[in-house]
């Protein structure tokens, strides 16, 4: 693989930091009352869900790890993004990843999430998933295409690709296709899913919608990590315009996929209790980078736009996002029977992805404690990273120097999981 294919892979696992955290006197009481809601509902799911409570202890062991600290530290300085970064993932332009990593994973999971709709999955599959022009979808945040590669190129379906224009700092599309068509959307405006539904058929038209959009630090939207799970408008608008696009495209029988990024599952439950009863099933899946944050939910066999459920889901969708309450409205913040039912029908997916998640974390902090102690500890670490930078300076890496490289505009992966970094 090349310098840069190894910088994109290496930055799909990671995160860089740059946002600094807000400082505790700058936080709102309103913001400070929302933080202290989520982390007491952290601590009740935590009470319910082995998985969960494992995954958060995990976490705040590399947080206060120096060893895991300096492992960060020590990937910002090869693949960062500062004056001494070998790649600058912000300021590049024109590199549109590959989609081949992307087809692996949904050769995998799409199968297993539904055999019938999915088929094997592969080329050489038969029977209902190689239907082709019979079966329609929409990929919102598509680039670079691979989900659209495997649904048109090894199942022979037809669909609608939209992805954030490069202009606006996204992606292009790796993968094109006669049957596939394609446009340019932002799906953090409001009333988006409108617009797109008009450009897939109307109502009912479609067997599948996967929403893909997942915000990134590429996009160069900052915000205090302190309260990144407090201030969640932008991404309740892009799964408002997924998920509505879904309620309203999907035939009878058809399934919604969705990537949920944020550490907090708060919002998560609200919206699978409104989204639940118009579908037969759902679960939760890893992402192909199973050591980071985000996941997909996958709910199956919707029972048809016009049925009570959908209804009500799609009224819940619409509702108000920045009026009084309105933040509440869209988070759990009690164990109750209803959210107890949805757990226990999830309790597996979820155990997976955590586990999957947990075993990830704990085994890069173990390799950093070790590699610290090879290091000389503290001392030894601080001298072979100034070393790095210094050397850096001298190939003419630094910030004058030639920054070709990746990026990560599209979206599609998450600026604010950070995994076990410090923040």
């Amino acid at each position: 693989a090349s310098a840069t294919d190894a910088a994109a892979d290496a930055l799909a696992k990671t995160e860089i930091a740059a946002a600094a955290t807000e400082p505790a006197d700058a936080i709102s009481p309103e913001a400070a009352a929302r933080k202290g809601a989520l982390d007491a509902w952290s601590v009740t799911l935590a009470e319910h869900d082995a998985a969960w409570a494992a995954l958060q202890t995990e976490k705040k062991l590399g947080w206060e790890s120096a060893a895991v600290d300096w492992h960060w530290k020590k990937r910002d300085a090869q693949f960062g993004h500062g004056g001494h970064s070998k790649v600058d993932r912000v300021n590049n332009r024109g590199m549109v990843p590959s989609t081949s990593k992307y087809v692996r994973f949904y050769r995998e999971w799409m199968p297993k999430n539904h055999p019938t709709l999915f088929g094997g999955g592969d080329k050489s599959s038969s029977g209902d998933a190689r239907a082709g022009a019979d079966r329609k979808f929409a990929d919102v945040g598509s680039s670079p295409g691979g989900m659209c590669e495997y649904l048109v190129g090894d199942l022979g379906w037809s669909g609608y690709a939209f992805s954030l224009a490069p202009e606006a700092a996204g992606f292009g599309m790796s993968f094109t296709s006669p049957r596939l068509g394609y446009a340019d959307s932002d799906a953090t405006a409001p009333r988006e899913w409108q617009r797109m539904l008009e450009l897939v058929g109307g109502p009912g038209s479609l067997d599948f919608v996967n929403g893909g959009v997942v915000i990134d630090r590429g996009q160069q939207k900052q915000e205090p990590s302190a309260l990144s799970d407090v201030h969640v408008l932008e991404h309740v608008e892009i799964y408002k315009n997924e998920i509505l696009l879904g309620l309203h495209a999907l035939k009878a029988g058809g399934a919604l996929y969705f990537a949920y990024q944020l550490g907090q599952t708060a919002l998560l439950f609200r919206i699978l209790l409104a989204l639940r009863p118009a579908f037969g099933s759902v679960r939760v899946t890893p992402t192909f980078a199973v050591g980071r944050t985000p996941m997909y939910v996958f709910l199956a066999d919707f029972k048809g736009r016009e049925s009570p459920e959908a209804a009500a889901a799609a009224a819940f969708l619409q509702a108000d996002t920045k009026g009084d309450g309105s933040w509440e409205a869209w988070h759990v913040s009690e164990w109750t029977a209803e959210v107890a039912a949805l757990h226990a029908e999830m309790r597996e997916s979820f155990e997976l992805v955590w586990g999957s998640q947990t075993s990830y974390l704990k085994k890069q902090r173990l390799d950093a404690e070790r590699d610290y102690e090879k290091a000389g500890g503290a001392a030894g670490a601080d001298a072979a990273l100034a070393a790095a930078a210094s050397q850096d300076a001298r190939d003419g890496w630094g910030k004058g120097g030639d920054r070709r490289g990746g990026r990560d505009r599209r979206g599609g992966r998450d600026r604010r999981d950070r995994g076990e970094r410090k923040s």
